[in-house]
């Protein structure tokens, strides 16, 4: 599903999408987090019809897995459906993730007749909301492309998601999401870089009616192309999981600093 562009720029076929633009493309490092490291390659693409598209692929630094994804979203970058290969416990599965009104179809099949057996779910998806597939990283700077800057504030949006790694659905979780400033940073052999800083606390709701939290930072530049992530824990304090765009190693004592 990682796309690949043919000799001839008119003709290009992306994921299956003839004729689509390339928009943004590269690959994210994943460090800090053991079983959690990874490598993530990315593409967003612009379709012919104006809608866009994001596929990435997800392998684990371990080998444990290797998933797949593509993200649909319409003119507005609002999401419409998702697809994915992933792994459950040890056999790959075949994903969907269809918007339908206010919910989400979301359908695990097998691949190649292989057991666990094809299951159906719903996920909320009330009055709207973002599509992920864990542990993909990219889908989620999308929500950034969607912040007013005009209001300000903290912003609430709404995701529903499915793991590509374990058989786990998010239904009605929650992100909100704050502004923490732009800033020009230098770097050691590029232009300097223009960054957006942007705050991110997600609630995943847990079965006893209370709910999980987890907090991040989001770094993009003004383009809205994802430079890099840091995971935090519900106190704020870093969890040492960060992902970074790669060719921008020289920022990494700039927005990840090691304490002492």
């Amino acid at each position: 599903m990682i796309a690949t562009p043919c000799a001839a720029a008119d003709s290009s076929i992306y994921a299956g999408i003839k004729n689509a633009t390339l928009v943004d493309f590269g690959t994210f490092v994943v460090t800090g987090g053991g079983p959690f490291d990874r490598v993530e390659t990315f593409e967003y693409l612009k379709r012919p019809d104006g809608g866009y598209t994001l596929v990435n692929t997800q392998t684990a630094s371990s080998g444990a897995y290797r998933a797949q994804g593509r993200f649909d979203f319409d003119a507005n970058w609002r999401a419409q459906s998702a697809h994915g290969i992933g792994v459950y416990s040890g056999l790959p599965v075949r994903l969907t993730l269809q918007r339908r009104g206010n919910q989400v179809d979301v359908e695990v099949a097998p691949i190649d007749g292989d057991t666990p057996a094809k299951t159906t779910t719903v996920a909320v998806c009330d009055p709207d909301c973002f599509l992920d597939m864990s542990p993909s990283i990219t889908p989620m700077f999308v929500m950034t492309r969607h912040f007013d800057f005009a209001r300000g504030g903290e912003q609430e949006f709404r995701w529903a998601a499915q793991d590509l790694d374990q058989s786990r659905t998010l239904s009605g979780g929650t992100v909100r999401v704050r502004f923490a400033g732009e800033k020009t940073v230098p770097r050691v052999r590029e232009t300097a870089l223009r960054l957006r800083h942007f705050t991110f606390i997600e609630s995943i709701p847990l079965p006893n009616g209370g709910a999980f939290l987890m907090n991040f930072d989001l770094w993009t530049d003004p383009e809205h192309r994802p430079i890099a992530f840091r995971a935090k824990a519900p106190n704020g304090i870093a969890s040492g999981i960060f992902g970074l765009r790669q060719s921008h190693e020289d920022l990494r004592m700039v927005l990840n600093p090691v304490k002492k």
